[in-house]
């Protein structure tokens, strides 16, 4: 039945978009754009910045003027004439201000602006760890797929062998149990792919995790971006620019000023009072004043309390030096950890590039001499059981080695967006922390946000 016009055109629109779908691939960079916009863990943790972001704003305001008002209402039955009832009417408008605290306030906001910073380190961690599993993810999915396409091709060849085999087995050449052998070796290919098979299914719901979408014709891998010329340079470098190490060292930093401010709240504070109100009431007329007071207090004896909260910052602060120098050493680890890591992977890949070579050529070999009745078919089967391992092992090593590097730019604080280039807008913390830190009075369009994160999450 000849197709009509229409359909002709669906049909080739359809092989278009199959054609269009069959030759797009997704690159590494798409990859790491994706993970940056729309990983869960990144979201959580600006979120969790813009939230501490207003800790500056807190102790801001504790510095400002404090305004309240009041209004009280008062009805009174006489017990002596039960019809009568009086009432009255007061309100107050109150003021106060801090004077002097002997810094308390100023130290404050210095240690709101430190966490802000740790937390700014910290989210740059939590960016880089994103990103190394956006490219461990990726370079899985490869590693897997190529294993499976070098299962498919095992299967292939001795689907092959059997059947030369049998074929041989039928003019008297070999023996049933060559017969056995092959047949036992393909079904062993065939349940190997089905394992390839399913870590390939295990490494795309990984990048489905990771990045949010599924793999979809991965192209090849770009090469690594330069790398540190030594270990020593990415030790110098690690403990220079790593986000580890700068979070717990503006997490120190702000414990030495909790422990100041501890000791300042022994001292004098001196606050102002102001104070309008006004009542009337049922048998008065309206009456006014107001009142100005400046009030100093200084703490005598609390019980033990202002000791015990320098003594608790002090062991505080000593805890956070600690963790400082823990970290720094677990960063200079993981980055000879790293550097060991890429060293072996490199020296891998060369052997097993060598071993490759070898096997190919011994194959080649075993199946010749088998031609000639010098090697058995037993032999021929383990020669190309030697080629596949070795053509995994060098596939294995090609990954291991790319993520060691990665994992060398992780370890010195190269891994970050910005560093990447990944070529979109990046995430600026400071457009929400400039609208916030000196305490606005406006929402900032926070109803708005928490309508919409309330429709997001239903």
């Amino acid at each position: 039945m000849a197709r009509s016009l229409g359909q002709r055109l669906m049909v080739a629109s359809t092989a278009l978009m199959m054609l269009g779908t069959a030759s797009y691939a997704d690159t590494l960079a798409d990859a790491l754009r994706l993970a940056y916009e729309t990983n869960p863990s990144l979201a959580a943790n600006r979120a969790a910045l813009r939230a501490t972001d207003e800790n500056v704003a807190l102790a801001r305001a504790a510095m400002r003027p404090q305004v309240s008002m009041s209004a009280t209402a008062t009805f009174t039955q006489v017990p002596a004439l039960d019809s009568q009832i009086t009432d009255s009417y007061s309100a107050e408008l109150n003021a106060s201000l801090t004077l002097y605290d002997g810094g308390r306030s100023r130290m404050a906001v210095e240690a709101a602006l430190q966490a802000v910073a740790g937390n700014r380190a910290g989210l740059r961690a939590v960016e880089q760890q994103i990103m190394l599993s956006a490219i461990i993810a990726y370079v899985d999915v490869q590693r897997d797929a190529a294993a499976v396409g070098l299962a498919q091709n095992n299967v292939r060849l001795l689907t092959e062998q059997v059947q030369a085999t049998r074929d041989r087995f039928d003019v008297g050449a070999v023996t049933r149990t060559d017969v056995s052998l092959a047949e036992a070796r393909l079904a062993g290919a065939q349940a190997n792919l089905a394992a390839a098979q399913g870590m390939l299914a295990l490494a795309n719901e990984n990048y489905r995790l990771v990045i949010g979408v599924a793999p979809n014709n991965l192209a090849p891998r770009p090469a690594l971006p330069s790398l540190p010329a030594s270990l020593a340079a990415a030790e110098a470098a690690a403990q220079a620019n790593h986000p580890q190490i700068a979070a717990a060292m503006h997490v120190e930093r702000a414990a030495l000023l909790d422990m100041e401010r501890a000791r300042a709240a022994r001292g004098l504070k001196v606050q102002g009072l102001a104070r309008i109100g006004a009542s009337i009431s049922s048998d008065t007329d309206l009456a006014t004043g107001d009142s100005l007071s400046i009030t100093g207090t200084i703490p005598l004896y609390t019980g033990g309390s202002l000791t015990a909260l320098v003594r608790q910052a002090g062991s505080v602060l000593e805890r956070r030096m600690a963790e400082t120098q823990n970290t720094r050493r677990e960063v200079s680890q993981n980055t000879a950890i790293a550097w060991a890591n890429l060293q072996v992977a490199r020296a891998a890949i060369e052997a097993n590039r060598l071993q490759v070579e070898a096997a190919q050529l011994a194959y080649e070999g075993s199946q010749e001499e088998a031609r000639l009745g010098a090697r058995t078919t037993l032999d021929v089967l383990n020669a190309e059981q030697e080629k596949l391992n070795a053509q995994n092992s060098l596939n294995e090593a090609q990954r291991n080695a790319y993520v060691a590097g990665y994992n060398v730019l992780a370890s010195i604080g190269a891994l970050t967006a910005d560093q990447l280039n990944i070529g979109i807008p990046l995430y600026d913390p400071d457009v929400h922390f400039n609208q916030v830190r000196n305490a606005p009075a406006t929402d900032l369009g926070a109803s708005r946000a928490i309508d919409a994160i309330a429709d997001r999450w239903q």
